[in-house]
C-alpha cells in the first residue's frame, strides 16, 4: 500500500474513533431533548450536595476568617487559575465558572482553598496547617459522594435523574482541583493525583449518557480531564488504567490540540494491545507515517488557533512555538513507544533537536510553564549522555516546580536524573518502577 493510502486509511481509522466518542454526545442532546418534555423534580435528585446548609466551621476547625478566605480565592484567581489552561485568558472557565460555582458548594470552596493556601506555602513560605485540613474535609466528602453514584450506576439506576446539573459539576471541578493540590503538596504526589483522576474518570463515564454533557461548565471540565488523562496515562503502565480513558470531544473547537490528543492515545492505545498480542498493528505502522500523521495534528492545531485571537507578539509566536514543542514531543514519543528497534538514530535526532531549539527560544515563558512539564520529560529522556541537554533540562525543570509551585515536578527531574545514571534502563520501565513504589511519575 502506498503511503498516501496508508495515511488515508490512518485518518479514517482515527476519525471513526472520534464519530464513535460523538455518539455519546449525540446520545446526551437527545436525553436533553426528552428531559426538557419531561422534566425531572427536584425531589428526585438523591445526590444532593451534602454541605449546601452546613457551616464550613463545622468541617475544618481552622477555617481562617472570611478577609483570609477572600484573599486565599483571589490568589487562585490571579495566581493558580491560569495554570490549569492552555493559554489563559479573560475567556478561562475556572475564573468564569468555576469560583462562582465554589461559591455555592462547600467541597469546592474547600479545594479551592486548599491548593490557594498550599500554593502560597510553597511559593511565598506562607506555612499553614489548614491546607491538609481542608484537602481532607474535601476528599472525604467527594469520596462519600463517588461512593454513591458507583453503587447507585452497579445497581442499574439512571443517573441521569439523580444527579443535579450543579453535583456534577462541583465534584468534577473539586477532583481536577485536588489533583492539582497533590501535585504542589508532595513531590511523591503522582499516585494521590492519579487516584482523583480515576475518580473523575468514573464520574464522567457514568454521566455518559445524560445531558449533564451538554452542560457548559460540565463540558469544560470534561475536556480539561480529557487532556489530564492522556498525557498521564503516557507514563502510567498500570493495567487499570487502560480502560475508559476520557477522549476530547468529537467538535475540536472545543480543544485545540484535540487532533494531536487522538493520535497520542492512539500511540499509547497500541502500545498496550502490541504488549497483549505482539502481532497487533495499529493506525500508526510505520515512523514515515507518524511523521506525517502529527504533521496534519499539528496544522489543525494552528488552524484552530485563530480562535484564541492571541495579540501578533511574543504571546503568539510562543504559542507556534509550544505547538512544534508539542509535535515533535509526540513524535518521539511514537518513536521510542513503537518503533524503537526500526527507527533510525538520525531519525530521533532530527526531532530531538527540533524539540529543544522551540523549547530555548520561549520569550515569555511564565505564560506557558503549565504546558511545558509534558514535552521536557519526553525531551529529558533523549539526554543521556548528553551533559549540556541535561543541563538545560534540569533548569528547566527547577524553574516549572518553581514558578507553577508543584513539589511534584521535582520528583519528575530526579526520575530523569535516575534515570540518565542508568545506561540501558529504557525511561518506561524505570517509570513503572516507580508506579510501583508509589511514586507514580505525572508529567502534566
Amino acid at each position: 500500500m502506498s503511503e498516501v493510502r496508508k495515511e488515508e486509511s490512518a485518518m479514517s481509522r482515527l476519525w471513526s474513533t472520534r464519530l464513535n466518542n460523538s455518539n455519546t454526545v449525540s446520545t446526551s442532546r437527545a436525553s436533553t431533548s426528552a428531559e426538557q418534555n419531561n422534566p425531572v423534580s427536584s425531589d428526585t435528585t438523591i445526590l444532593k450536595p451534602p454541605l449546601a446548609i452546613v457551616s464550613l466551621n463545622t468541617l475544618v476547625p481552622d477555617l481562617p476568617d472570611e478577609n483570609t478566605i477572600n484573599r486565599l480565592l483571589d490568589h487562585y484567581d490571579k495566581n493558580i487559575a491560569g495554570l490549569m489552561v492552555w493559554i489563559d485568558s479573560d475567556k478561562n472557565e475556572y475564573r468564569r465558572l468555576v469560583l462562582p460555582l465554589a461559591q455555592r458548594q462547600p467541597v469546592l470552596l474547600l479545594a479551592i482553598l486548599a491548593i490557594s493556601s498550599q500554593h502560597l506555602a510553597v511559593t511565598r513560605n506562607e506555612e499553614s496547617n489548614f491546607s491538609g485540613h481542608a484537602r481532607d474535609a474535601a476528599v472525604s466528602m467527594i469520596s462519600g459522594q463517588i461512593r454513591q453514584v458507583t453503587g447507585r450506576l452497579a445497581a442499574g439506576h439512571d443517573l441521569g435523574s439523580e444527579i443535579d446539573a450543579d453535583t456534577a459539576e462541583w465534584m468534577l471541578a473539586s477532583m481536577l482541583t485536588l489533583a492539582s493540590y497533590e501535585m504542589a503538596e508532595s513531590e511523591a504526589g503522582g499516585n494521590a493525583a492519579d487516584s482523583h483522576r480515576q475518580a473523575a474518570r468514573t464520574l464522567v463515564n457514568a454521566l455518559a449518557t445524560t445531558n449533564r454533557q451538554n452542560n457548559r461548565l460540565f463540558r469544560f471540565l470534561r475536556n480539561q480531564l480529557s487532556i489530564y488523562d492522556i498525557l498521564a496515562c503516557t507514563t502510567s503502565l498500570d493495567p487499570a488504567s487502560r480502560n475508559d480513558i476520557i477522549l476530547p470531544e468529537v467538535n475540536p473547537a472545543t480543544i485545540i490540540f484535540s487532533d494531536f490528543l487522538y493520535l497520542l492515545h492512539d500511540v499509547t492505545a497500541s502500545s498496550w494491545r502490541s504488549s497483549e498480542a505482539p502481532n497487533h498493528q495499529g493506525i500508526i505502522s510505520s515512523p514515515k507515517l507518524a511523521r506525517s500523521l502529527f504533521a496534519l495534528a499539528r496544522g489543525s492545531t494552528l488552524m484552530l488557533a485563530g480562535a484564541l485571537e492571541l495579540p501578533m507578539n511574543e504571546k503568539q509566536r510562543d504559542f507556534i512555538r509550544l505547538v512544534d514543542i508539542y509535535h515533535h514531543a509526540g513524535l518521539l514519543y511514537t518513536y521510542r513507544l513503537l518503533f524503537k528497534n526500526v527507527v533510525t538514530s538520525t531519525e530521533v535526532e532530527a526531532s530531538a533537536m527540533s524539540l529543544f531549539e522551540p523549547l530555548n527560544q520561549l520569550e515569555d515563558i511564565h505564560s506557558c510553564m503549565q504546558n511545558l512539564p509534558w514535552p521536557a520529560l519526553i525531551a529529558g529522556t533523549e539526554c543521556r549522555g548528553d551533559p549540556m541537554r541535561q543541563l538545560f533540562i534540569e533548569n528547566l525543570y527547577g524553574k516549572i516546580a518553581r514558578d507553577m509551585g508543584f513539589k511534584h515536578y521535582i520528583e519528575v527531574l530526579h526520575f530523569l536524573q535516575v534515570f540518565w545514571s542508568k545506561a540501558d534502563t529504557d525511561w518506561l520501565d524505570l517509570a513503572n518502577q516507580y508506579r510501583l513504589e508509589g511514586r507514580g511519575i505525572v508529567a502534566v
